[in-house]
């Protein structure tokens, strides 16, 4: 039940945060078309693109929290197992999120792209590594199993806030809808 004086995310990290969640379900999308064999044309340079952009809006995310009013807490009802496990998932996600693309960016190099487009014409990611095809291969089998870890946290996040919203009727997931 929600209570007078009760607050959620601030505007511009709610917008951060839908915004994040849609490049999270094209990336998740692509990157498993792409692992499964299909071809995909423009969207690996988009995937990659899409990618990085994701790991800036994370770090973007999180000065923004830095320096905004938390939300509300938790509510009390909340077992202190599951804040746990909300800030475990969290952190995951957003390391994963830092992680997961200088992985993809890394291995892409390393496999002999020299180039990676940045949505506009002219614009690449720069090198960072020597072709090594070998390593390449590696590094990007390690980042599809990542991408599954990270599309297994986003299942849990939506289904623990859904779980909130439905099941427990608490203000867990509008604290990510309103102000």
């Amino acid at each position: 039940m929600e209570t007078e004086g009760q607050r959620g995310y601030a505007l511009p990290m709610r917008l951060i945060h839908w915004l994040m969640a849609a490049m999270m379900l094209y990336v998740i999308v692509v990157g498993i078309l792409m692992g499964n064999g299909f071809k995909v044309g423009k969207h690996y340079d988009y995937h990659r693109a899409t990618g990085f952009l994701l790991m800036m809006l994370v770090i973007v995310r999180l000065v923004i929290y830095r320096f905004t009013t938390p939300p509300s807490p938790l509510p009390v009802a909340m077992s202190h197992m599951q804040k746990r496990a909300a800030e475990v998932v969290h952190f995951l996600l957003y390391s994963s999120l830092i992680i997961q693309p200088f992985l993809g960016w890394y291995a892409t190099n390393a496999w002999g792209v020299k180039k990676i487009p940045f949505f506009f014409e002219g614009w690449h990611l720069p090198r960072i590594v020597e072709k090594d095809r070998e390593l390449g291969n590696f590094l990007l089998e390690i980042h599809h199993y990542l991408g599954l870890f990270i599309a297994a946290l986003v299942i849990i996040h939506i289904g623990a806030a859904l779980m909130h919203h439905f099941v427990y009727k608490d203000d867990v997931l509008k604290r990510m809808m309103k102000t």
